[in-house]
């Protein structure tokens, strides 16, 4: 009966330590989506200490660092979450947005179609496109893709914000004006919003 008794406190432990990594990690994401990156790293690195073996937890720790310009940790544990889960087609994404970041395009360019090939609605996968296109110099492309990925992610800010650079490369600044206007609407408060502000306040 003791032995029983010893089982079951055992069993009730770690079901309440997993609830807590899991609610660690969940509150790391949350942080991470409200751009409060520098909060989100110190508790997703330790969601990443609980759990050595979750792909979630290394995958937005990656971003976090990402985000901060930790351009080789981000990429760390980007490559870590991409051997726990080969077949992500988000951990894919952030790799190749590491490689956008190193201008090396061609690798970048190979992991976005990885990525589409397993999710064709991943509407990150157009918009990193569209970066990787407005990067390249290739802006009519960039257009379509970050069309594509407005289709698919109506509220995606950042998809505005690339456009209105490809069209600002264009010379179309009608075009330019209205998706600033809209990242602005979106992401009032994004680090680009200073910048945009001031190129809306240039045009004529």
């Amino acid at each position: 009966m003791k032995q029983f008794l010893k089982i079951i406190i055992v069993m009730q432990f770690l079901v309440s330590a997993g609830l807590a990594q899991q609610a660690d990690l969940e509150r790391g994401i949350g942080l991470y989506n409200a751009r409060k990156y520098a909060e989100a790293e110190p508790v997703l690195a330790k969601a990443v200490q609980d759990d050595g073996e979750n792909a979630r937890a290394h995958e937005y720790l990656g971003l976090t660092k990402l985000s901060l310009a930790k351009i080789d940790e981000a990429n760390a544990e980007l490559s870590r979450a991409e051997e726990l889960a080969p077949d992500s087609d988000s951990i894919k994404v952030g790799l190749a947005r590491i490689l956008i970041q190193k201008k090396q395009f061609d690798g970048a360019e190979e992991l976005l179609k990885k990525a589409r090939d397993i999710n064709g609605n991943n509407p990150d996968v157009p918009l990193y496109s569209g970066v990787l296109n407005v990067a390249r110099g290739n802006n009519e492309q960039a257009v379509k893709d970050l069309d594509a990925a407005i289709a698919l992610k109506p509220d995606n800010a950042y998809a505005y914000y690339y456009a209105g650079l490809a069209y600002s490369g264009l010379k179309r600044q009608d075009k330019m004006v209205q998706n600033f206007q809209t990242f602005l609407k979106l992401a009032p408060d994004a680090p680009e919003a200073g910048r945009v502000r001031s190129l809306l306040r240039s045009v004529p």
